[in-house]
């Protein structure tokens, strides 16, 4: 299954789900589908994908360890991280009204899915 097929199922199945993107480890966009018009979630998946590194580093730094899951929820929306093989990285954005445990269900196939295409 390809990367966009992915991230496109993600979305479709996940209630209020705004948008995903699979990135590397600098923010450039791999594969990204969104409900909306235009490369907002190119976007944010440069601007959270900076986030991430930095909570990773002090995440390694000072608790000797390494993140699993990110949820940032904002007053927009929620964002779900999940990092892939310590390159990549798996966002999902959706309502602050969308299901977090369905949202935190599909990351985590869509996870699988992927690492299966590495």
């Amino acid at each position: 299954m390809s990367f966009d097929r992915i991230l496109r199922r993600i979305v479709d199945e996940t209630s209020e789900a705004i948008g995903a993107i699979f990135i590397d480890r600098e923010g450039e966009a791999i594969a990204h589908y969104s409900t909306r018009s235009g490369d907002e979630m190119k976007l944010v998946g440069a601007h959270y994908g900076i986030i991430w590194l930095e909570l990773e580093t002090v995440v390694q730094q000072y608790l000797k360890s390494s993140i699993s899951e990110t949820i940032l929820t904002l007053e927009r929306g929620i964002c779900l991280l999940r990092p892939l093989q310590g390159e990549y990285l798996l966002l999902l954005v959706i309502a602050p009204s969308g299901g977090m445990g369905q949202a935190r269900r599909w990351l985590r196939w869509a996870a699988s899915e992927i690492q299966l295409e590495l």
